[in-house]
């Protein structure tokens, strides 16, 4: 059966009073347990209003807990708040700098590296290979969504995104709908129409560039150009590439893309409003 609006919305206010089982769930929305259990995915998914924690992973006592996620759960101890407030105050790339974050992240789940900007180093993103490492979603903080124009291994990333899509990976970005971006939205247009639902886009200006794929990998983006700091102190603009697989950060930018994600507005709307001007 279909995952209708009011089960979204029964789940939502039965587990924002008290974290549940899923058999809990089960009982409520008079579904089966597998049944259940893929409304709650798709609940999660759908809304970021939710997050299910399995104990006892494995074993036959194994059970699943579903719990509410609140905003104040963003900003759950200073430094997250601090954090959370600076990237909410910013506007371009140049508001916050992700070191800030990564300086926080265990030795043993980071790796950073560099790259010279203008050497063929659009190509050696690796875009095409996070999206095909993806199993059930991406979210991507970006500024004009420039990336999709990249060519890659001679592979569009146009063209990733619909065999991304295919394989019913959700996307879901936040980045800029002004009169700047309208040409690059326009070009996966026919995606957004053809895959809806699965392909989302929404308009903000925030400061963070990067992809988190499904629940277990983060690469984030800051630039250095020579131009920010005096003559012959950096030689050529660099981008520094930060990759995370600490489970507990990834959670919180999760959290943080979703509160954005909730209180922006649709990019469809913001290009209906921009059409009308030009």
């Amino acid at each position: 059966m279909v995952l209708s609006e009011q089960n979204v919305n029964e789940i939502i206010e039965f587990v924002k009073k008290e974290p549940r089982t899923v058999q809990d769930v089960s009982r409520l929305i008079k579904r089966s347990w597998v049944t259940t259990n893929s409304y709650l995915e798709q609940t999660k998914e759908k809304t970021g209003l939710i997050d299910i924690k399995t104990f006892r992973k494995g074993s036959q006592a194994a059970l699943k807990i579903v719990y509410f996620r609140s905003s104040e759960s963003i900003t759950s101890d200073e430094i997250r708040t601090t954090l959370f407030t600076q990237i909410m105050s910013g506007r371009k790339k140049e508001d916050f700098d992700f070191l800030e974050i990564f300086k926080f992240v265990n030795d043993d789940k980071k790796q950073a590296f560099t790259q010279i900007l203008n050497e063929n180093s659009s190509s050696n993103q690796g875009i095409t290979t996070l999206f095909r490492r993806a199993k059930s979603q991406i979210y991507c903080f970006s500024g004009n969504i420039s990336f999709i124009n990249n060519i890659e291994n001679n592979v569009s990333i146009i063209d990733v995104f619909e065999e991304t899509l295919k394989r019913k990976v959700a996307i879901k970005i936040i980045c800029r709908v002004n009169m700047a971006s309208l040409k690059n939205l326009s070009k996966i247009q026919h995606l957004l129409e053809k895959y809806k639902g699965l392909l989302e886009i929404k308009h903000s200006n925030q400061p963070l560039r990067g992809f988190m794929i499904d629940d277990d990998f983060a690469r984030f983006k800051s630039e250095e150009p020579t131009s920010k700091y005096r003559e012959g102190e950096l030689r050529k603009d660099i981008r520094i590439i930060y990759e995370l697989l600490d489970l507990d950060w990834i959670s919180w930018l999760q959290k943080v893309f979703w509160h954005m994600f909730r209180t922006t507005i649709d990019s469809n709307l913001m290009m209906k409003e921009l059409n009308k001007i030009l």
